[in-house]
């Protein structure tokens, strides 16, 4: 359900999940392997790391008669946990963007580079698909799921495959809210939290019971499109998740990045749109997305939002740069047993605007008072 409405791919994403600034909340219309799949080769070359017999890519059993896939490579902790979006398998983060919006496995991507400074880990959940349009393998599970199943199957996951504490929590889309409340129900496991263009439960506030009732009608039309394709895909009832983050425990005082998309393709947001809906829907919707992402920051003190990310939804893809940065940033303050984010905002910053003063903010306005991590 993608945060944003947007599509992966700019809406011709091989696997058809939502891309859009929510998460949940936008799905990309998948018809197939679209764009020619990677050799082997071509994966493997992705994956490449220095670590040996460290680096890992397998089913672990995580009980009740169910498997998961994960996989991890690189070495030093914190260990970093990237939590892919819907129906978004553990290989999305070992992707980049390429012309005309053509992904590719690269050694520039968030996995591998993330994987040059300290243990990273991802994995696929139960109804999620891999870039070439393959089904995971990991056990199918009864759809749709929510984000408190979710955090309860990694937290499961990484225990059976004894993946050492404590973690940085990446969330991409659907992932943020999985990663929200790990971080609540966990608080003594996370050291810190990136999230990257996250859904946000304040895109319901900021539209009107009848502008959410046209965005749920677009996440049934997605749910429908991709259940064609595979009958067991992952889903998520959006109102079910925004529910359960308000009700989860609060996170923790740890460093938090929130990395927010800036661009959007409204034509192909309104293709998805149910007949119905009005004209100016895809212009509410963005207006309404937006504000939500500064909510979202807004309840983290201290937390840093960096809003020009020059990205649509896809910022892992397109931008992975940014997404390590960050990453590196909270990992390099749980190792000095600093708090505050300021660190991790300014190195995502500099990635953003090369050229520029930073374009993060805190959220709070006093970020050297985050207290450290509990």
């Amino acid at each position: 359900m993608g945060l944003s409405g947007m599509v992966r791919r700019s809406g011709f994403g091989v696997r058809g999940r939502i891309l859009g600034r929510v998460g949940i909340l936008a799905a990309s219309v998948l018809v197939g392997a679209a764009c020619s799949a990677p050799t082997a080769d071509d994966v493997l070359s992705a994956r490449a790391t220095t670590d040996g017999a460290t680096a890992f890519g397998r089913l672990v059993d995580v009980g009740h008669g169910r498997t998961m896939y994960l996989e991890c490579q690189g070495s030093g902790s914190p260990t970093v946990v990237l939590v892919p979006g819907l129906v978004a398998a553990a290989d999305t983060w070992s992707y980049v963007s390429g012309a005309a919006g053509k992904r590719k496995p690269s050694s520039s991507a968030v996995y591998p580079g993330v994987g040059k400074f300290t243990r990273v880990c991802s994995y696929d959940r139960p109804g999620t698909a891999r870039e070439n349009g393959e089904f995971t393998t990991s056990s199918t599970v009864a759809q749709p799921t929510t984000p408190r199943g979710d955090a309860a199957d990694l937290h499961a996951l990484l225990e059976a495959a004894k993946v050492p504490g404590p973690y940085v929590l990446a969330g991409w889309s659907a992932g943020g809210p999985i990663a929200r409340i790990y971080a609540g129900e966990y608080p003594h496991d996370v050291a810190g939290l990136v999230l990257v263009d996250a859904e946000s439960e304040f895109l319901q506030s900021r539209l009107t019971p009848g502008q959410f009732a046209i965005f749920l009608a677009t996440i049934r039309n997605d749910d429908k499109k991709r259940m064609a394709q595979w009958k067991d895909v992952e889903r998520q009832d959006p109102a079910t998740v925004f529910e359960q983050v308000r009700a989860a425990p609060p996170v923790p005082r740890i460093p938090v990045v929130v990395l927010s998309g800036d661009e959007f393709d409204a034509d192909a947001f309104r293709a998805r749109l149910p007949a119905h809906a009005p004209e100016d829907f895809p212009q509410v919707f963005w207006r309404a997305q937006r504000g939500s992402q500064q909510d979202l920051a807004a309840q983290f003190p201290g937390a840093q939002h960096i809003t020009k990310t020059r990205s649509d939804h896809n910022i892992h893809n397109n931008r992975p740069q940014i997404v390590i940065d960050a990453v590196r940033g909270v990992v390099e303050e749980d190792r000095r047993g600093v708090g505050g984010p300021s660190s991790a905002s300014a190195s995502a910053s500099a990635s953003a605007h090369p050229s520029s003063s930073p374009s993060a903010s805190p959220s709070s306005p006093s970020p050297s008072s985050s207290p450290s991590r509990s």
